[in-house]
């Protein structure tokens, strides 16, 4: 449990570095530089730990020909979820951030229901309504950075959500690609690349010749550094591990720590106000999640044992 409380605290810390850093940044050449320097690390490490290099990559993608594969990968995975959540992040904190990313959970199983007619128990019906229903008392109070009118201070929530209706949505094609033997290592490592490479191409269209505006290159290296060790290298190895070790359900279950670490680097190092609005919120969204994950468990047992070669 050490291990899995140390996850998520990494994972949280991710958001709070990157609301930091958009003090100093705009979202889109911040996501690009981030993303290529992670996806040439992931690269580096590919190349080292297979043998015949990336001839191996480069020959499993054209056996499976899954190259436009990829391409949306690097879209819904890196490119599109990472421009709405930094986008969002100027206007949302960073705990706030980390609650509505607990949701994934709920986002995931709505998307299986549609995309591979998984059945969805009535607890698990309720689970997700519950779950996604947990962000409205914090989203009744207002961020301090948010935009004025209520209509608006609800914009960024709604992009932050399309985050991660898009971070969900990916891992379905990432788990097809990877059931049919291609290296989870390869398929970030190509994503992250070319989510990179889209984000700075955008920020030309988007910036002009200024695509990189910032105040202080130091800082943003410092915490374009933190990013990709933290959640590039750290967290994916880490995450890696534990799923050999525990379920991906009670890992998604698990989830809720993050929200908890969230809400403490918020308000001690970037002095956000964590209210009561969002505690009522991270009650009802672990009530949902502790419904969801005991549903599934039940369902898990309930599954018939298939003898297996593998």
């Amino acid at each position: 449990m050490l291990l899995i409380t140390l996850c998520y605290a990494i994972v949280a810390s991710t958001f709070t570095l990157g609301k930091a850093a958009l003090t100093y940044c705009h979202p889109l050449p911040l996501i690009g530089i981030r993303m290529l320097a992670g996806g040439l690390l992931l690269g580096s490490y590919h190349l080292f730990q297979v043998k015949k290099g990336r001839f191996n990559a480069l020959q499993s993608f054209k056996q499976q020909n899954i190259y436009l594969g990829l391409l949306k990968i690097a879209f819904f995975h890196i490119y599109f979820t990472f421009s709405c959540e930094f986008w969002a992040l100027q206007y949302v904190t960073s705990a706030k951030t980390n609650l509505i990313y607990a949701t994934t959970p709920f986002i995931a199983a709505t998307l299986s229901y549609f995309l591979l007619n998984e059945r969805l128990s009535k607890l698990k019906v309720w689970a997700i309504f519950i779950g996604i229903a947990g962000i409205a008392p914090v989203s009744l109070k207002a961020d301090s950075f948010a935009l004025a009118g209520s209509f608006k201070d609800a914009i960024p929530e709604f992009v932050l959500l399309a985050a991660v209706i898009s971070a969900s949505y990916a891992w379905f094609d990432i788990k097809k690609w990877m059931h049919r033997g291609v290296s989870i290592v390869s398929i970030n490592a190509f994503s992250m690349l070319v989510g990179g490479a889209l984000s700075i191409i955008s920020s030309f269209f988007v910036l002009g010749a200024d695509f990189f505006p910032t105040t202080n290159l130091e800082m943003i290296a410092l915490y374009i550094l933190a990013m990709v060790i933290t959640s590039n290298i750290v967290f994916y190895n880490l995450f890696g591990y534990l799923m050999h070790k525990h379920s991906i359900t009670f890992l998604s279950f698990c989830g809720f720590l993050s929200p908890l670490f969230g809400a403490l680097y918020g308000w001690y190092f970037l002095q956000e106000d964590i209210s009561w609005h969002y505690a009522l919120s991270f009650i009802i969204i672990f009530i949902a999640l502790y419904l969801f994950y005991r549903e599934e468990r039940k369902d898990a047992q309930n599954k018939p044992k298939i003898a297996s070669g593998t």
